[in-house]
This record gives structure tokens, C-alpha cells and sequence, in this order.
């Protein structure tokens, strides 16, 4: 009879503060950043009636939530700055012009969207997982 494990294979808790977060745009912010929330995603379902009962049935939608970061603001803030900017510059409050001096080119300072890696580490400070953000911007500033 075969016999099964459940101890896990690396029994080391993942740390609060063994990452490394980069957004392209935002050079400034990467050394201020204290913590990440990664998005929660959702899969929608459907429904299919019957005379019986509604039966929810796997959809093929996901959702994906927002993703959170935690900074703590340098004396001079110009991480805070660099966010402040993007965020006006995207909502462009002055005039009519929704790109205003924004680009759709991507990778460029002043692109309406940045790409984002977040690096987590291992207890010993090594890479372990990597993840890639595409398309990243800012909604909220507080």
C-alpha cells in the first residue's frame, strides 16, 4: 500500500521583506517600497438553470484585483512625486486632450503604462520566483 507524505518539501515561511520591486517609470520608488499586496484574481462563473435548482458552472473570465504597494516617502519625495505626476498627467485635468505629453509607446519615460518585475528571495537573499507586471498604472496615491 502506497503510503503518502503531506510534510512539505521546503518547510521555509516565505519573508515579509525579501523582495526586490522595480517599475520601469518610477526609478525612484524602487529602494522605498516597504511591501507588496499581489492582485487576487477571480474566476467568474455562469449560471444554468433548471426547474430544479440554479447550478453555477466554471466560467472563462478572470478577473485580476489591484496590485498594492506600501512606500515609505524619501525627505525630498520624489518617489511620492514621480506617482503624483503620472497620476495628473493621466487624468490630464487641464485641458480636453486625454494623452496630453503621454505616450502609447511602451518602455518610455513617459508612457501611459509601465511594466514592473517583482523579485522574491529566498531566506539566504537568492531569487526564487520572478514575477512580471505588463501594462502597470496608477489609480491611487496615499
Amino acid at each position: 500500500m502506497a503510503e503518502f507524505s503531506f510534510e512539505p518539501i521546503n518547510k521555509s515561511f516565505l519573508s515579509d521583506n525579501k523582495f526586490e520591486f522595480h517599475i520601469k517609470r518610477l526609478p525612484n520608488l524602487t529602494y522605498f517600497v516597504q511591501g507588496i499586496n499581489l492582485p487576487g484574481i477571480t474566476l467568474l462563473n455562469t449560471t444554468i438553470n433548471n426547474p430544479f435548482v440554479a447550478t453555477p458552472i466554471p466560467g472563462n473570465q478572470l478577473t485580476f484585483g489591484q496590485l498594492t504597494a506600501a512606500i515609505i516617502v524619501d525627505e525630498n519625495l520624489e518617489g511620492w512625486t514621480e506617482i503624483y505626476e503620472w497620476i495628473t498627467q493621466l487624468g490630464n485635468p487641464e485641458t480636453r486632450d486625454k494623452l496630453g505629453n503621454l505616450t502609447k509607446i511602451p518602455g518610455r519615460n513617459n508612457s501611459i503604462t509601465s511594466d514592473a518585475t517583482l523579485i522574491i528571495k529566498t531566506n539566504a537573499n537568492n531569487p526564487n520566483k520572478i514575477i512580471t507586471f505588463t501594462d502597470l498604472f496608477p489609480v491611487e496615491i496615499g
